[in-house]
């Protein structure tokens, strides 16, 4: 999905904070760091810990629902535009 057409945050619960912080900071670094290429990318990371990959796919469910929604809001916004302007030509 290219940068214009995606959501411009996730949602970051405590239940993250709380499960990074149980990590070492290269671990932790090692995760936040694969979050994000995950977010902007949408690649998927390579060499990650069994701690770490846990701690990324709870944080990836995140990253992922904020995109479903996203996609959900445009879809129902074009919905409504359609309803409320119908098909305009000319």
């Amino acid at each position: 999905m290219s940068k214009e057409k995606r959501p411009a945050y996730f949602r970051f619960f405590l239940e993250a904070c709380d499960m990074i912080s149980l990590l070492d900071e290269e671990s932790a670094g090692r995760v936040i760091h694969a979050v994000s290429d995950y977010f902007a990318e949408n690649v998927e990371p390579d060499g990650l810990s069994k701690n770490e990959r846990t701690v990324f796919n709870r944080i990836r469910r995140d990253v992922d629902k904020s995109f479903s929604d996203y996609e959900a809001a445009v879809t129902y916004g074009r919905q409504g535009a359609s309803k409320r302007h119908g098909s305009r030509e000319g």
